[in-house]
């Protein structure tokens, strides 16, 4: 499936309203974090949308331990976020008229991702991983579908952690690069198509 750009009623207001009243802890200092760091790319890039926290919003944020339901129609749609990766999930509600249009995005993120996932004893990553890993979701609402395979920014589809001495020093990289974000990065193919949805 291609990008999908949001109904004319979104895109004609230039935000993207989110609502991540249900984070606490990190990721809510991760959230506030990747909405302002991420707001600052898309403004020098000429993207024209901010992102906005509050309600209602056609964004909602969720934390969850692998399980997540979500309404679409009056009815719950159901999922299973893997653990064992440094990654979130985005589902859209998608509404197929003469062109396809967004109409609402659930993003859903591990309760306590370790910085090594695939080790259970591992400690929770660090804020600036979770930043990364939101921010990632984000582009995903914004209307980015699938994921490039060699991209080395923030819309990479696999990250590499690497663990600081404390949390606060996390850092990820996408995977076969040295770079390490944060910073968040995006990379040109990703502002393109940004672009494209968010003329």
């Amino acid at each position: 499936m291609g990008d999908v750009a949001w109904n004319s009623s979104v895109l004609n207001t230039g935000k993207l309203t989110i609502d991540g009243s249900g984070l606490h802890g990190s990721w809510a200092i991760a959230f506030s974090a990747a909405i302002r760091e991420l707001n600052a790319l898309l403004v020098s890039n000429n993207v024209n949308v901010t992102l906005v926290s509050g309600k209602p919003a056609v964004v909602v944020v969720a934390l969850t331990s692998g399980h997540y339901t979500f309404p679409v129609n009056g009815a719950n749609q159901s999922g299973m976020l893997r653990t064992d990766v440094l990654h979130g999930a985005t589902r859209s509600i998608d509404i197929p008229t003469r062109t396809t249009s967004r109409d609402q995005a659930f993003t859903f993120l591990p309760e306590h991702p370790h910085i090594s996932p695939t080790f259970k004893n591992s400690r929770e990553a660090g804020e600036p991983v979770m930043r990364v890993m939101i921010a990632h979701e984000f582009l995903h609402a914004l209307g980015l579908d699938e994921h490039p395979k060699n991209d080395i920014g923030l819309f990479a589809p696999q990250w590499v952690p690497n663990e600081g001495s404390k949390p606060a020093q996390d850092t990820v990289s996408p995977f076969g690069v040295q770079s390490k974000l944060p910073p968040l990065v995006l990379s040109g193919d990703t502002v393109s198509r940004l672009q494209a949805l968010w003329p």
